[in-house]
């Protein structure tokens, strides 16, 4: 993921949120054209504001940079469930996987 990339989730996960990038810059603390500047490239976010940003946003940065953003959670909760399975059942669910194919 490039920096451009990292810009546009930001953005995307903010509106998902109905935050206005003024409402979300004063959010961190900042002026109300701070989140604007981010998203037109003006500021460049360094890791640790990057890392505020996702704590305000209430994201994981294991969610943040998941490739596929709208399907985190059931992938997640998929692969929690497979971890708890016997090898028998991971088995079982592998043959019942290919089937379906």
């Amino acid at each position: 993921m490039d920096y451009k990339q990292i810009v546009e989730r930001l953005s995307l996960i903010r509106t998902k949120k109905n935050l206005s990038s003024r409402e979300f810059g004063m959010m961190l603390g900042n002026s109300e054209t701070y989140f604007y500047k981010i998203e037109d490239n003006s500021i460049i976010l360094n890791v640790p504001k990057l890392l505020e940003v996702l704590e305000a946003l209430n994201i994981s940065t294991e969610e943040f940079f998941y490739d596929d953003l709208d399907n985190y959670k059931r992938d997640k909760e998929i692969l929690q469930i497979t971890k708890s399975l016997t090898k028998e059942e991971l088995e079982a669910l592998i043959l019942l996987l290919k089937r379906k194919n």
